[in-house]
């Protein structure tokens, strides 16, 4: 389970600025804060906001992973890298069509895996693609998978009443701590339930080896085309 250490967020933070020659002053501006408050945030005496963390990592061009965990991609999925720079809307369709690519004969092996609940489970449907967020819709998915009720999902995820009607009824959520504890208990990127983002994964690859290789060249050839597709359609 992991869990958000403020010194550690404040010391990358500190890190980021310095390489690119910013004072604290120069940060605060950037991210419409104010120069003690950022200040806190770097010196690991206040907690960073959904909203303060997206900004930096729009900055910066870096990911809510590393910002809050220090964690890097060890490896890039040779999918993403086909698709990578394409608008989220490209991206999840693309991954829509291949999921389905892949005939699972044994679902329980992969059911539990965010990407299947995504992709193949029918989570993806329930999300809008102007959703902001997908908190709401992950909350109502795995509702319905549990069939548990409301009462029960606030016990498991150790929230208040309160806080639990601010996420079904998709209100901003500035407390980074609440997307975690839903990351930590069902397994979602925190990008995905705070962006509605869909960022690199092994997922699909990891299929892909289990395939025959007769299987993963049609498997690619038809990616590729469908990728192909969706390139010309974006040029016209």
């Amino acid at each position: 389970m992991r869990c958000i250490d403020d010194f550690e967020v404040g010391n990358r933070l500190k890190t980021l600025r310095e390489s690119k020659g910013n004072n604290k002053t120069d940060l605060a501006i950037e991210l419409d804060i104010s120069t003690a408050q950022y200040g806190r945030l770097e010196n690991g005496k206040a907690r960073i906001t959904t909203e303060v963390l997206n900004k930096v990592c729009a900055y910066y061009n870096t990911s809510i992973n590393y910002v809050l965990f220090g964690e890097t991609p060890l490896y890039t999925s040779m999918f993403f890298e086909k698709i990578n720079g394409r608008p989220q809307t490209d991206i999840k369709r693309f991954l829509k069509i291949l999921s389905c690519l892949f005939p699972l004969k044994n679902n329980k092996k992969y059911s539990e895996e965010p990407f299947y609940k995504i992709f193949m489970d029918g989570l993806l449907e329930m999300i809008p693609d102007n959703a902001s967020s997908s908190i709401m819709y992950v909350l109502e998915y795995e509702k319905n998978r549990k069939k548990a009720s409301e009462n029960q999902m606030i016990r498991e995820l150790g929230l208040t009443r309160f806080k639990w009607n601010t996420l079904i009824k998709d209100h901003n959520i500035h407390d980074i701590t609440i997307p975690l504890t839903i990351s930590n208990q069902y397994g979602y990127d925190l990008d995905f339930l705070i962006n509605n983002k869909i960022s690199d994964n092994m997922f699909f690859d990891n299929l892909f080896t289990t395939e025959t290789p007769g299987k993963q060249k049609e498997i690619m050839q038809i990616f590729d085309m469908v990728v192909k597709s969706g390139e010309e359609d974006g040029n016209r």
